[in-house]
This record gives structure tokens, sequence and C-alpha cells, in this order.
């Protein structure tokens, strides 16, 4: 039975092919949820075995850190927003580099991104520079957006697997449809030649001269050769269909 991270890690990888730049309604929830905490900045995170991935930026440009030095490794490990008012008192983050250096951050909330089956696969998180004490319904309210960002993910990348299978299907028809082609069309001529030759052949006694059998040998191959594009049609018509 595959343990819970195991299948975390999974699911994150379901979403490496999604592509976040295309959906502006992202940006848009970033917005938001810096607006609601007056802070500068925002991201849509995506946490793999070892390294968190900001998918979404807002306020500051990074592509990914760490995982051991991430807020939100944290942050995915319960099911509600997490809030670390000031980092500089909490044990946790009191050394950490994102705290420490150039980030300077003193302030953290962050909701995780949780799939249908229960999976925390990132966050929506918010980082200030300032410490703060933000009210419960701030809480609430970075939940709401994250759950509402997951929704679009998961719209969006279902969309996405969706249309790949109707392609496969596409193709899949289409391979069918040439081996009906073939099998209602190639195969008549080859076969009314070779049961026209053997009438002839029955109505001379089955003494027929040697041009008749090389005329039923050239149909036959031809025959052949037409079962040889049906096999190897219905082999590419499995291949797309298991794809």
């Amino acid at each position: 039975m595959m343990d819970i991270e195991t299948a975390r890690l999974a699911a994150v990888d379901r979403f490496r092919s999604f592509d976040f730049d295309l959906n502006k309604n992202l940006e848009g929830i970033l917005r938001l949820a810096t607006d609601i905490y007056e802070a500068p900045v925002a991201f849509i995170t995506l946490i793999d075995e070892h390294d968190q991935w900001f998918k979404v930026t807002r306020g500051y440009d990074v592509s990914h850190m760490p995982r051991e030095t991430s807020f939100c490794t944290h942050a995915i490990k319960q099911n509600n927003a997490m809030i670390v008012p000031d980092a500089l008192l909490d044990e946790r983050f009191v050394a950490n580099p994102v705290v420490r250096g150039p980030m300077n951050v003193r302030f953290y909330a962050g909701a995780p991104l949780s799939t249908n089956d229960g999976l925390n696969i990132g966050t929506l998180c918010v980082m200030d520079v300032e410490a703060k004490v933000i009210p419960e319904n701030k809480r609430q309210l970075l939940e709401i957006l994250a759950r509402q960002a997951m929704h679009l993910m998961e719209l969006e990348l279902t969309y996405k697997l969706l249309n790949e299978k109707m392609q496969q299907v596409e193709k899949q028809n289409s391979v069918l449809m040439d081996i009906a082609f073939i099998q209602s069309h190639e195969f008549r001529g080859p076969l009314t030649t070779i049961m026209g030759l053997m009438n002839v052949i029955k109505l001379e006694n089955y003494e027929s001269p040697k041009e008749y059998l090389l005329m039923m040998e050239e149909a036959v191959s031809k025959l052949d050769e037409k079962i040889h594009m049906v096999v190897k049609s219905t082999e590419t018509a499995k291949l797309t269909y298991s794809a």
C-alpha cells in the first residue's frame, strides 16, 4: 500500500506539466491575497521531495529553494492555514536563511493546496518583511483562496488530460477506419481474382495452363500483402489505445 508521502509526491508530479503561466486567474488570486494581508509578496508553490518550486509569484522573483529551508514544508503538514506572526520569535525559523538572508522575512501565512483526495501538494502563501498579527477572518480568507486556486489547477489539469485522451481516441478511430477500408476494399480485388481463377480451373477439370497458376500466385501474393497491412494497422491501434 502506498504511504501518504509517496502518494503526495505522485500528486505533485501530476502537476509538473501544468502551465501555470497561462492561467491568469492564479495571478488574480495572488493579487487578492496581497491586498487582504497588506503584504508585498505572495506565491503559489509546489513542494517535491527535495525542493520548493515557486510556480506563480507576486512581488518577488524566485524559482525554487531547498525544501528544508522552506516555511511551506511546515504548512503542508496541516490542513488549516499556518500563520507565523514574527519569524524571529519562532524557533523553527529564527535561524532560517529566508529570515536572516536577503528576503528578510518576518511574517508568513500559508494555506495548503489540497487535492480532491486530500494530498497537500504545495501552498498559497503570503510574506512580509514586517511582523504582524492578523485576525481570524484573514486566515479563513487565505484558506478560501487556496481552495479556489486548487480548483482552478485541477480543472485545468483535467481538461488537459481529457484533451489528450480525445486525441488518442481520434487516432484510434482513424486507425480502425483504415483497417475497415482495407478489409472492405483492398481484399476484394485479390479475392475476386482468386475466386474467378478457381471457377475457370474447375471448369477445365483442374487441368489449367501455367498462366492461370501464375495469375493465381500473383493474386495470393497481393492478398498476403493486404493481410500484413491489417496486422500492422491492428498493432498500431493497440499501441494507441494502450498509451
